[in-house]
């Protein structure tokens, strides 16, 4: 996407400064790489936000706040509201979890989100994920992700000790974060917390284009959970760890002026219209090994200047407006 620049103004000479870089035979493919994703901003989209039991009233309301929080950013993604299900409290049992998996898993939807938030164990046996009644383990996650149709899922483990289960969920089409690194870390994460804080505001948004990403959001909650330690003085108990391929093509909320055009014909035109020349820039680069490097340049500019010239009427369409001039 572009974004990168933090004004039309500024965007658009952002813009020149790349095609005389360009024509000069530079080498920026970091750069433009950093420019372009296509995220999942128009594909159908279903999912499932649960917290889990909290132990005590404060981390049960926390728990409360994160996955509401959550529940409302990813559904600026989907088509209606109850394609994304909050389940919290008493209403989330075991039952009731597999219950509407099951359910989810019988729409027809390219994307499905999964989010778990709240206290996680691990025995000799398996991980577990805290609830009223009896606890979600490993295996009924296993079988419950395996009878989901979606070609592409988003499992975010935001728990303590969840990263037993990383290597377990991990798969092709399947992007996997987990708030530790092992089944070791057991103290109470702080990583979700600050997941969910991405995902209701703009600060992680690096690119400025309004489309949160996974990259963008667990970068952001990452950084924020090792400065946690880093402040209080204390020795970092948990290490949140991402699988799966390309995470900033994966969308994870619509923000600002985006997010209130959603239903806007003419803006969704044109987020098509921008799908279609990032997946021509995509393509283009994965041919450059094998052409000649004035002929992918020679084809590169016109498309980065098409994609710019896009990205203005898309600015001008949603009311896009500077905040940091």
């Amino acid at each position: 996407m572009i974004g990168i620049f933090q004004s039309q103004k500024t965007r658009s000479a952002g813009w020149h400064l790349l095609v005389r870089r360009i024509r000069n035979g530079l080498q920026i493919s970091a750069l433009i790489v950093a420019c372009f994703v296509a995220p999942n901003v128009m594909a159908k989209s279903v999912g499932l936000v649960v917290t889990g039991i909290g132990g005590n009233e404060e981390y049960a309301d926390n728990f409360r706040k994160q996955g509401l929080s959550v529940v409302e950013a990813l559904r600026s993604v989907g088509d209606e509201d109850q394609d994304f299900v909050l389940l919290s409290d008493e209403a989330a049992s075991r039952n009731a979890v597999l219950e509407q998996m099951q359910a989810l898993s019988k729409i027809d939807a390219q994307w499905f989100y999964l989010v778990l938030i709240g206290h996680g164990t691990i025995d000799s046996e398996t991980w577990r994920f805290n609830l009223p009644g009896d606890d979600l383990t490993t295996d009924d996650l296993v079988a419950a992700l395996a009878d989901i149709s979606s070609q592409e899922q988003v499992v975010m483990i935001g728990t303590s000790a969840s990263g037993a289960v990383l290597d377990i969920l991990s798969q092709p089409g399947r992007h996997v974060v987990t708030a530790t690194k092992s089944g070791g870390e057991l103290n109470v994460v702080r990583f979700p917390g600050f997941f969910a804080e991405a995902m209701a505001t703009t600060a992680a948004d690096t690119d400025r284009n309004e489309i949160l990403t996974l990259a963008e959001a667990y970068r952001f909650s990452n950084e924020k959970t090792q400065n946690y330690y880093l402040d209080k003085k204390l020795l970092a108990s948990e290490h949140a760890r991402l699988e799966g391929e390309q995470p900033d093509r994966v969308a994870l909320a619509r923000l600002g002026s985006l997010k209130t055009a959603k239903d806007d014909p003419a803006v969704a035109q044109l987020l098509e219209e921008r799908l279609v020349l990032e997946d021509e820039f995509l393509a283009l680069k994965a041919r450059k090994p094998e052409m000649d490097t004035a002929l992918y340049y020679e084809e590169l500019e016109p498309l980065l200047l098409a994609i710019a010239r896009l990205q203005q009427k898309i600015d001008s369409v949603t009311g896009w407006v500077d905040t940091n001039e």
